[in-house]
């Protein structure tokens, strides 16, 4: 049997590219629990951006963010969020939450694009302002924002995460931010709470 020479590759010398890593995380949607389920997306998100993304051991947690008791506003949200804070950070999800008033959209857009995916915002909003067509004002509407690509090979930017008409009537559920954005946020008093990770990576 020939002798392998030192230099030659082989698969323990593989190195798989990021890129080839990609996960697309799930958006939940829900017209009851927005709020809720732009959470759920967002801490996912910062943790997989953390390289602490474990899939299924907190699903549990992120269910019961679905649901209207839990998530069907911001303060739902804050509630939650004081409550299970420290459940997450025993699993490893090292992620602190904080409501903010009065910010302006583009600030909170900029701050977590200065945080190169280990920061994101959960963000009130009018549904009317944001979806014209779908006529249902009754909504309590909000949506993240978040550093992803929108697709394989892109670069990071910030997108927007919108749980609800979700793909309906051909809506995206991850997209560019929307135009709209400003107009619905200001017209919810711009709402705001923002996520961020608080251990190593």
């Amino acid at each position: 049997m020939a002798r392998q020479n030192a230099s030659t590759p082989t698969d323990a010398d593989a190195v798989v590219s990021p890129d080839a890593m990609r996960v697309v995380l799930p958006v939940t949607h829900s017209a009851s629990a927005c709020a809720g389920a732009a959470t759920g997306f967002l801490i996912r998100r910062i943790a997989y951006k953390a390289g602490a993304y474990a899939p299924g051991i907190q699903e549990f947690l992120f269910h019961d963010l679905t649901t209207p008791a839990a998530g069907r506003s911001l303060d739902a949200v804050t509630a939650w969020m004081a409550q299970h804070t420290s459940d997450l950070h025993a699993m490893g999800y090292r992620v602190q939450a904080r409501r903010v008033s009065g910010e302006r959209t583009d600030a909170i857009l900029q701050w977590v694009r200065d945080g190169h995916g280990f920061r994101g915002a959960l963000l009130s909003t009018e549904y009317g302002r944001l979806h014209p067509a779908e006529g249902d004002v009754s909504v309590e509407h909000a949506v993240a924002v978040a550093v992803d690509k929108l697709d394989d090979g892109g670069k990071d930017d910030v997108v927007m995460i919108d749980p609800w008409p979700g793909t309906k009537n051909g809506a995206r559920d991850r997209g560019p931010v929307s135009p709209k954005l400003e107009s619905a946020h200001r017209a919810s008093k711009y709402g705001a709470m923002i996520f961020y990770w608080v251990g190593y990576s």
